[in-house]
């Protein structure tokens, strides 16, 4: 893990909170190998310390973010692509959600349910396994264009010891595109502040053109080079504020070269406001808002960002009918 500290605001030349897409050159006519590379520093930091996680299940839900970011950074529309994790584990519900927006930065959120009892049973250092009960469990993916547009959703058993692998197993499953990922996310030494990063490579063989993305011998030697390069990654390096994506692609793929395309970039925005829930509890009936009212007022938190709201009933109840 790194020394070098990062900062509670990014510097304007920060390469944070970065997405970057990219292509390695000289390889076979027949294949193309594209991947993208995901930094996040202020952004994981503001999501995990929302809440107080315990470190095990922060790193899991980073991952998550930089899995989340990675995906729906692909997205040309506007949207929200979510990805969420459901389990009988002590860690019954992980979720991050990615929305894009007109001005094409992505709005990254998450938030992981525990249940405190079943996890203090599981000691120090509890497994992927062990926090998610994966024999259980699924990840679901789902993108959602709006209204007027079909909404898709993707959902895999959640085989793996890590989530990188669970990542895998969805793209092979559901895709069928032979896919290499890495994840990781954890404090810097220094600050105690939560960083993140992950990379991952796609082999699009002849898949453009709407045929079978087909290895053959020559383009599988191809692929596994390209896949083991990327697998050589180092945690340190997904992490490091001192080392940019740039310079890490390029020390993966020299021999080959890369190609990079323009960067995206993403903030931590949750979506929730006083004026989206205050019209929630407007649809209440009276006598929900009488049950919602606790000394004289009505809370209302939000997973994500467990910012808490006030109202009065009176505002809870400004707007109805009389009956």
């Amino acid at each position: 893990m790194t020394d070098t500290p990062i900062v509670v605001t990014d510097p304007a030349d920060s390469r944070d909170n970065e997405v970057r897409p990219f292509q390695i050159e000289g390889l076979s006519d027949e294949m193309s190998v594209r991947g993208r590379a995901v930094r996040l520093g202020t952004v994981v930091d503001q999501v995990l310390k929302a809440h107080d996680y315990p470190d095990a299940v922060a790193k899991i839900l980073g991952e998550m973010l930089v899995l989340t970011g990675m995906l729906g950074s692909i997205m040309k529309f506007d949207g929200i692509v979510t990805i969420q994790t459901k389990s009988g584990g002590p860690v019954p519900m992980i979720v991050a959600d990615y929305e894009r927006r007109e001005d094409g930065v992505g709005r990254l959120r998450g938030y992981a349910d525990v249940d405190a009892k079943k996890l203090s049973v599981y000691g120090k250092n509890p497994s992927f396994n062990g926090l998610i009960g994966s024999k259980s469990g699924y990840l679901a993916l789902t993108i959602d264009q709006g209204e007027n547009m079909k909404r898709y959703q993707g959902i895999v058993d959640l085989k793996g010891d890590t989530l990188s692998e669970v990542a895998r197993n969805y793209f092979a499953d559901s895709e069928q595109t032979p896919t290499e990922i890495r994840l990781h996310c954890d404090k810097d030494a220094v600050t105690g502040n939560w960083r993140a990063g992950g990379i991952m490579v796609q082999h699009l063989a002849r898949g453009e053109e709407g045929r079978e993305r087909i290895l053959d011998r020559e383009t599988e030697e191809q692929w596994n080079r390209a896949s083991i390069l990327m697998s050589s990654v180092k945690a340190s390096e997904l992490l490091d504020p001192m080392l940019d994506i740039d310079t890490l692609l390029m020390r993966l793929y020299h021999e080959d070269g890369v190609r990079v395309f323009e960067a995206g970039h993403m903030i931590h925005k949750c979506r929730c406001s006083r004026e989206r829930l205050l019209s929630v509890l407007q649809g209440f009936s009276d006598d929900d808002i009488e049950h919602a009212t606790e000394e004289g007022s009505i809370d209302v938190n939000c997973q994500f960002c467990n910012t808490t709201y006030v109202f009065t009933p009176k505002e809870a109840r400004a707007g109805k009918k009389p009956a």
